[in-house]
């Protein structure tokens, strides 16, 4: 009986995938975006806990540093401001809202511009001679903040308010400076009124630096995070 002849076996034809609609290209891309966005927003915040760590523990020690300002500056390139900018933000964050500080944070969290401005409204809200009108308006911009809706001038009127405040605060600390500095002319002027002078000087300076400290709108430090919005995993 003859052998059957061997059939040829035909090769298998590749099947070329689907190409993605614009849809999916679209939903992809987003899906990239909502992860980088999430990674910058809370870039601060873990900055922001890195520093706390290295200031708390003086691990700038360790690296022969003097002080966080010569660490940040030399191996960071990090100014002064921007340093107590970032940590000034995190201690707030412990006390107010630990739960933006968690490994993995959801729902929303303020970029650093809005966390500085929103440190300055609680600062203010706090205040127990707060007028109840300028409360209830505070509390409605707080509210926006909140909820990532704060645009530039809600708090132009405020923060207008604290640079007279500042501006009348230097002009009498620069009249008691000159005041001082001709009552130590004299010879005949008691001690106990120098005494009085300085310790005017010195709450009216440190007066002035709580309020100049304050973070302005718009104003981050270099290396910030990125613009806020809600955080989605």
């Amino acid at each position: 009986m003859a052998q059957r002849k061997a059939k040829k076996s035909t090769p298998a034809v590749k099947q070329e995938p689907n190409p993605k609609t614009p849809a999916q290209t679209a939903l992809e891309v987003t899906w990239l975006l909502k992860g980088n966005l999430k990674n910058a927003q809370i870039a601060y915040i873990r900055i922001g806990t890195l520093l706390a760590q290295v200031r708390d523990e003086k691990l700038y020690t360790a690296l022969k540093h003097p002080d966080m300002e010569s660490y940040a500056e030399e191996r960071l390139q990090l100014g002064r401001s921007s340093l107590y900018r970032y940590l000034q933000v995190h201690d707030w964050m412990v006390e107010f809202h630990p739960k933006w500080l968690e490994p993995k944070p959801e729902g929303f969290i303020p970029d650093l511009t809005d966390a500085g401005n929103l440190i300055w409204i609680e600062k203010e809200l706090a205040k127990a001679d707060l007028k109840p009108e300028t409360r209830t308006a505070l509390e409605g911009v707080q509210k926006k903040a909140m909820e990532g809706q704060l645009r530039e001038g809600d708090l132009k009127p405020y923060l207008q308010r604290q640079n007279t405040a500042v501006a009348g605060l230097k002009a009498c600390l620069s009249k008691l400076r000159l005041l001082r500095k001709r009552a130590a002319e004299l010879t005949s002027m008691p001690p106990e009124v120098i005494a009085c002078l300085d310790q005017a000087i010195e709450i009216l300076k440190n007066d002035h630096s709580t309020l100049s400290a304050s973070p302005a709108p718009g104003g981050s430090p270099t290396r910030s995070g990125a613009k806020n919005n809600v955080v989605t995993s």
